[in-house]
């Protein structure tokens, strides 16, 4: 394998490790889920939770198939300049198809996980608490099984790589900046700082439920 291969591989090895790194992160949050059993949930949550499964499955092959593109582009370049090497051909191949493979694994590891976490709230929440998810879905979209937050049971949890839970009460400070396609960045500073990006219609609710919990606390409207 000439050396032009492996400067290609071995950077793309690299963001795959530090991908599987981030989605493989626990939290406090993420600790809790390892014990945990789905149970019952009434037919609109689990309606709700089914919808996902069907949306991350498809979300993960094409992902997949976006991230091989690339990878493709580089194949038939190769083949283009007449390699006469078959074997390097034959393993680059190999590795692209390996690529697609892991990359859809892995995205649908995270989603998986994601709607697992969001099972275990649903468990908990009150209805008042659902539709406030259900309202926060259909200003969602297109990634309208991405809450941003979910209040449960007087708690915000905030979702990344790892969900951050802070009581709304202990909120103290909230501002914002742009940032490109239609979000804000939101910083809020409670006994820890947290900073999430939102669509901007979905701030309003943010802001209505600090509002509730804590207020007295600075919101940047």
């Amino acid at each position: 394998m000439n050396t032009s291969m492996i400067l290609l591989i071995v950077p793309i090895l690299i963001v795959i490790f530090v991908l599987y790194t981030f989605i493989n992160r626990k939290g406090d949050f993420e600790k809790r889920l390892t014990y945990h059993t789905p149970r019952y949930l009434p037919h609109q949550r689990q309606e709700y939770i089914n919808g996902a499964e069907r949306y991350f499955k498809k979300a993960s092959i094409i992902i997949g198939l976006l991230t091989g593109l690339p990878l493709m582009i580089i194949f038939v370049f190769l083949l283009s300049q007449d390699v006469n090497d078959s074997l390097i051909i034959f393993l680059f191949t190999i590795f692209i198809i390996l690529i697609e493979c892991l990359c859809i694994y892995l995205m649908y590891r995270f989603f998986a996980k994601n709607i697992k976490k969001q099972q275990l709230l649903l468990e908990q929440m009150s209805d008042s608490d659902f539709e406030l998810l259900l309202d926060i879905q259909k200003k969602s979209y297109p990634f309208k099984y991405f809450p941003p937050f979910i209040l449960c049971k007087d708690r915000l949890y905030f979702f990344g790589f790892v969900v951050q839970e802070i009581n709304p009460e202990s909120i103290k400070k909230v501002s914002f900046t742009y940032a490109r396609g239609g979000n804000i960045l939101v910083r809020i500073k409670s006994t820890t700082s947290t900073t999430i990006s939102l669509y901007r219609n979905i701030y309003p609710i943010l802001v209505e439920i600090i509002k509730k919990y804590s207020p007295d606390a600075q919101i940047e409207s």
